[in-house]
């Protein structure tokens, strides 16, 4: 008799009895199947820890913006009594979290590119989930781009306490939001690297027609009215007017509102179509 005997289960059929105990095996339970929360989370936290753990792109996006910050800080700093520190601080960590938003944004052109994308939808990610972990992850990698700039322009004499520091920081935080669907709806739209070279140069617009680099009003009306249309330029009016005070520009939350909410469309619709869900 061999191993595959002793093992074997003897099959129920006529003429032959059943233990009154029951020797059949129970049936396996249903496997349990995480939430499109849970799998959104788990897509999230892989993406933004890779991001995070490369150097050399993580190095960059906070080393310009500082170096930024440093040099226009000297420039300018002691201008306003001081003042016009705590608003160049403003700007450029609005450009490092700029930069860093759009980059990992753009990033979801190598998932679609290898494959990696569909893969993880025919494995159950769903579109929707996809896209909010992409969002998600790309605002965990803005934190550092923001925080460091912050803690450098205390370091050289920003005048803020702690909580008008966080909500300064805070408000720079969620108004990058339409910035990372930039970034996405271009790794959706355009193809190897011209999704990265796309980023860069709406980086760069962005960054200069949002009067991030310098004031608004050194540039032409023309230039000026295009840059009130900018995102760009209203998170870093958000971020004075939390730092600083005055009157809440009630503008800025439209325009971000109104680019949040075409943006995401277009990023949903741009993913249906990548990952051929649309139907033909």
């Amino acid at each position: 008799m061999t191993t595959a005997d002793l093992t074997a289960t003897p099959a129920s059929g006529p003429g032959r009895d059943t233990p009154a105990t029951g020797s059949a095996r129970p049936a396996p339970e249903a496997r349990h199947q995480p939430s499109a929360t849970a799998r959104a989370l788990r897509y999230t936290g892989h993406t933004a820890r890779m991001t995070l753990t490369n150097v050399f792109f993580m190095a960059f996006s906070i080393a310009m913006p500082v170096g930024m910050y440093l040099l226009f800080g000297t420039m300018f700093g002691d201008q306003a009594d001081g003042a016009a520190r705590g608003i160049v601080m403003v700007n450029m960590a609005a450009y490092g979290g700029l930069g860093t938003a759009i980059t990992a944004g753009t990033q979801i052109q190598e998932d679609q590119r290898n494959g990696f994308l569909r893969q993880l939808i025919v494995s159950g990610l769903s579109p929707r989930s996809f896209l909010l972990g992409s969002v998600l992850a790309a605002s965990v990698v803005i934190v550092p781009a923001l925080m460091i700039v912050g803690l450098v322009g205390l370091a050289t004499g920003v005048q803020a306490d702690a909580s008008s520091f966080m909500a300064t920081m805070g408000v720079l935080w969620l108004g990058l939001l339409p910035t990372i669907l930039i970034g996405i709806a271009l790794g959706m739209l355009l193809k190897g690297g011209a999704a990265s070279a796309g980023g860069v140069v709406v980086l760069m617009a962005l960054a200069i027609f949002g009067g991030l680099w310098m004031p608004l009003e050194m540039f032409p009306e023309w230039m000026q009215s295009t840059g009130r249309l900018l995102p760009s330029y209203w998170i870093a009016q958000l971020g004075e007017w939390t730092l600083i005070g005055g009157d809440l520009p009630v503008t800025g939350l439209l325009v971000i509102g109104a680019w949040t909410l075409v943006l995401g469309v277009l990023c949903a619709v741009s993913l249906s179509k990548a990952i051929g869900l649309t139907r033909r």
